[in-house]
């Protein structure tokens, strides 16, 4: 992270160039780096940005101009800024540095290069050289044996310590929401004591190894965060995967006539590097493993599923042997038991049938066909005629009118028979049973008027799941069953749908990792190409674009912005880069994740983002809600005015003609509407009550 440093009488000043641009001057309301007092600097007098990876300085107009390295910044663009260049802007000198300014590189240090660049070219240095790169070695070596990613951290910590001398270290790892965690520790150590957070955090800001022979009196780092116990010196470094902070190596010594040099920066650097790499490694094994282990648990779960569905086509086979065998027998009984028999075993026939289908279909269901109702009276009738037989009593049909309902290709008629069946076996002799049909919605509806006594159905599971399935409805009030039955195909229910995760990307890889998040989500993948399919389209939770694998970013997210289907989704640009978030953020993107991001941060993200909509339906409602409320006042008002009138003048021509009835009857017409309106009074008035599904109801009394 770049700086700027100035002094002020004795006192140094910095400040971490975190804006971009970060606008320079006198006034403190519009520039990061203000100088109040000044009045040869401008109220705004120059800007850094950065371009492409690189810092540019810009003057805005200033009135004694700005300079660089003590020459006027003449280009119209403004001119590059490196490491150690000098800036005035009207006679307020500052420096702008990469890293931390003012290290001297001996007592505090960071940012150093590889071991090669560290020593420097003298015969003597040779020898320090060959046994650094000796101990590297063989402690990367050993550290390259473990694949257990718990010993390697174990190890890696160790390790260091011994190259480097250390008396006490800590490995922190990072935490889902930013913070540290302690994974091991080595010395005489205390829990919260000697681990410094402010140096972890700079650290992990920086992303540099750092190096500190005064820890107490380090500009870097400060406050209460630092020890209660004084130490002599510490090391400090990074654990980065693929750009990502997975966590730090913290070691110190205790005394302070031990100081570490630049040369152990280097080394301590470079073997954090080796040891990231290979817990990256060890990580990246145990969850190869983890997936392979899963992987044959599914194989196993499949093949005891395979040996299930067996064993179930193999029971329902043999009790189809008993059922033709007792189908036989019955053929022979008396006339009405023998019937009644023979329904009962065709529905069983029909439970035995629609066993062998779900497991030949694995579950799927299949496409239905229309059935007139004419054949559907008669299905019913013949199933239904029996029972009804053999409690002596009667059912009378209407005739059934032109038209269709939709059946599904499974037992949905043996379903229908059954709901009803329990009733008929209540029936005692002489009892009636009337039917006749009427339509209602997209629905034939087919309703059944019982005698006093008769209890409603109750479904068993098998059947209530064939009519839910099938879009049968059926509703029993006042002694009368109403089945409900769908015209075709649109009145059907609709299956459950997962929400969608649209994925924009030509990058195949990418397939597979988005795949594991949508299903950990209960979301369906669908890959979208650079321009939006026409409207219309399903409803999409997420939509995730890919930074890398999009050749006009800005322009895709634009057109998908001002598409219909996707005004309100959230987007999430991934393998982005920082300089390009906010042209992003403008163009219509909702978040972005960087170059490197994991799967659990991609869930993550995914999460927080459902949450943020979740808000802003909760809002959206909320706001509507006080809307409704104002009109309920409103509408008060405005009938309470007319209201009034219509009683004085109804109190008059009751004074002027008492007998008249239908005077009476208008005056008990207005103080109902006055007791409407008192609801809509309340409806204004009382607060409303949540629940914890995020629902709300008016509290009216």
């Amino acid at each position: 992270m770049p700086y700027l440093s100035w002094m002020e009488g004795s006192q140094r000043f910095r400040h971490a160039i975190t804006e971009d641009p970060c606008v320079l001057g006198r006034d403190p309301l519009a520039c990061a780096v203000a100088q109040p007092t000044s009045g040869a600097v401008s109220r705004t007098h120059a800007q850094i940005a950065r371009v492409g990876g690189i810092w540019w300085v810009k003057d805005l107009d200033s009135a004694n101009g700005t300079t660089l390295n003590g020459l006027p910044l003449n280009h119209p663009q403004g001119n590059t800024l490196r490491d150690g260049d000098e800036l005035s802007l009207g006679g307020w000198r500052m420096t702008f540095t990469e890293g931390f300014p003012s290290l001297d590189g001996v007592v505090f240090a960071e940012r150093v290069g590889d071991l090669f660049e560290e020593v420097r070219p003298e015969p003597a240095q040779a020898m320090v050289l060959i046994r650094g790169v000796e101990m590297l070695y063989r402690s990367t070596e050993k550290l390259m044996r473990e694949v257990d990613s718990d010993a390697q951290v174990r190890g890696l910590l160790e390790e260091s310590l011994r190259l480097l001398g250390g008396d006490r270290g800590f490995l922190v790892m990072r935490t889902r929401e930013g913070g540290w965690r302690t994974a091991h520790r080595v010395g005489d150590v205390q829990e919260g004591i000697g681990l410094s957070r402010s140096v972890l955090d700079y650290v992990a800001q920086e992303r540099t190894a750092v190096l500190s022979n005064q820890p107490l009196a380090d500009p870097r780092f400060g406050g209460l965060s630092l020890v209660e116990l004084h130490r002599g010196s510490l090391l400090c470094a990074p654990m980065l995967d693929e750009g990502e902070i997975l966590g730090a190596l913290y070691l110190d010594r205790e005394s302070a006539g031990r100081p570490f040099s630049r040369f152990d920066l280097a080394i301590f650097q470079a073997f954090v590097r080796q040891g990231s790499l290979a817990l990256r490694q060890a990580m990246l094994h145990r969850r190869a493993m983890g997936q392979a282990e899963q992987q044959g648990e599914l194989l196993r779960l499949r093949t005891e599923r395979q040996r299930e569905l067996d064993r179930h086509g193999e029971l329902l086979a043999a009790l189809a042997v008993p059922l033709r065998r007792i189908q036989g027998w019955a053929d022979e009984l008396p006339a009405v038991a023998g019937e009644a028999i023979r329904s009962q075993l065709d529905h069983l026939h029909t439970l035995l049938e629609d066993g062998h289908r779900e497991g030949a279909s694995d579950g799927m269901n299949l496409a239905g066909h229309p059935l007139p109702l004419g054949t559907l009276q008669e299905e019913l009738a013949r199933r239904w005629e029996p029972l009804v037989a053999l409690r002596r009593t009667r059912l009378r049909w209407t005739d059934p009118p032109q038209g269709f309902v939709w059946v599904p290709s499974g037992p949905l008629v043996s379903a229908l028979a059954g709901l009803v069946e329990l009733m008929l076996m209540q029936m005692s002799v002489g009892m009636e049973i009337f039917t006749r049909w009427d339509q209602e919605r997209g629905f034939h509806v087919l309703r059944l008027s019982l005698p006093q006594g008769l209890h409603g159905p109750v479904p068993d599971p098998w059947t209530q799941r064939v009519l839910q399935d099938a879009g049968v409805r059926w509703h029993w009030a006042d002694q009368a069953l109403d089945l409900f039955m769908p015209e075709g195909p649109d009145a059907m229910p609709e299956e459950p749908v997962r929400p969608l995760l649209g994925l924009i990307s030509e990058d195949l890889s990418l397939l597979g990792l988005f795949q594991t998040v949508a299903e950990a989500g209960d979301l369906l993948l669908h890959p979208l190409e650079v321009q939006p399919p026409p409207p219309p389209l399903p409803k999409f939770r997420f939509l995730v674009v890919d930074a890398k694998g999009t050749a006009d970013l800005e322009r895709t997210i634009r057109a998908y912005r001002q598409h219909p289907s996707f005004a309100t989704t959230p987007f999430l640009v991934v393998r982005s880069n920082e300089e390009e978030t906010p042209r992003l953020i403008e163009a219509g993107a909702t978040d972005w994740l960087a170059e490197g991001f994991r799967w659990e941060a991609l869930h993550h993200r995914l999460q927080v983002l459902r949450g943020h909509t979740e808000l802003q339906q909760r809002a959206l409602a909320a706001e509507r809600l006080e809307s409704f409320r104002q009109m309920a006042g409103t509408l008060k008002h405005e009938i309470n005015n007319p209201l009034a009138i219509i009683s004085m003048q109804v109190e008059m021509l009751q004074r002027k003609y008492p007998e008249e009835v239908k005077l009476a009857k208008i005056g008990d017409m207005v103080d109902r509407i006055r007791a409407l309106v008192q609801v809509l009074q309340k409806m204004r008035e009382t607060p409303t009550e949540d629940y914890a599904d995020g629902s709300s109801i008016l509290k009216l009394g």
